[in-house]
């Protein structure tokens, strides 16, 4: 199975900080997200390359990260600069350009950069490979209160997911999806559909929506979606 790490994303709401750094590379625990992303794919006995995708601007933090840490697994850092202006956009975008630039066949283990989380990948992986069906990985928040920023889910008794809602003002369950993805080789060519605007959260809906199977991975333990300099500093604080 091949992974790929989002790092491209703007982080706009972190300003003035990401003009400098990009989130990704901001510093959690003494090394930078990224790192323990990469981290935690590195160990897993079932990914066998690890790919991100990075904003070009920051083309020397990028390869510094590549020069500074090295892992067991073949890391290969992609610049977003070639990606033509009037392919899609976000996150859906960068998913469909690297699966097309590396002709990807294979299962793809896709995880935002700004996404910190403490479950095991491979029980992830394992999870997934019981069905074969492309899955995500929700967080439950135990509060519909605190999800209306999120892609919210609704399972059923054998965690197939019956409903996918980006952003509800009525959330009607406390799981959100976070984007943490395996997506079956068997969808991945949803991604040339022009249909989608910008988010990852997109293709599980359309795949919702037109009756395919898809699952939800419940996981326990700790995720940080780093969007804020408060989920920043909860990050540094709890993580």
């Amino acid at each position: 199975m091949k992974s790929l790490i989002l790092t491209a994303g703007l982080g706009s709401r972190l300003y003035p900080l990401t003009r400098i750094t990009p989130k990704p590379l901001l510093d959690v625990k003494g090394k930078p997200v990224l790192a323990h992303i990469v981290d935690s794919l590195d160990i897993s006995k079932n990914l066998d390359e690890i790919s991100i995708i990075y904003p070009h601007q920051f083309e020397n933090q990028f390869r510094a990260f590549e020069t500074y840490f090295r892992y067991n697994k073949k890391v290969e850092i992609i610049s977003d600069k070639n990606r033509i202006i009037d392919e899609m956009p976000g996150s859906i975008g960068a998913i469909a350009y690297v699966v097309k630039h590396k002709n990807i066949y294979d299962d793809l283990f896709v995880v935002a950069g700004d996404n910190l989380f403490d479950f095991d990948v491979d029980d992830f992986i394992n999870f997934y490979h019981k069905t074969r069906k492309t899955a995500i990985a929700v967080y439950d928040f135990g509060d519909k209160s605190k999800v209306s920023k999120f892609g919210v889910v609704e399972l059923d008794k054998n965690n197939k997911i019956t409903n996918f809602e980006e952003k509800p003002h009525h959330p009607k369950t406390s799981l959100v999806s976070t984007l943490c993805y395996i997506l079956s080789k068997y969808d991945l060519h949803h991604l040339e559909k022009k249909i989608f605007k910008e988010n990852a959260g997109e293709l599980i809906k359309h795949l919702v929506e037109n009756s395919q199977d898809i699952y939800g991975y419940r996981f326990s333990g700790k995720w940080f979606d780093i969007g804020s300099y408060e989920d920043l500093e909860r990050a540094r604080k709890e993580f």
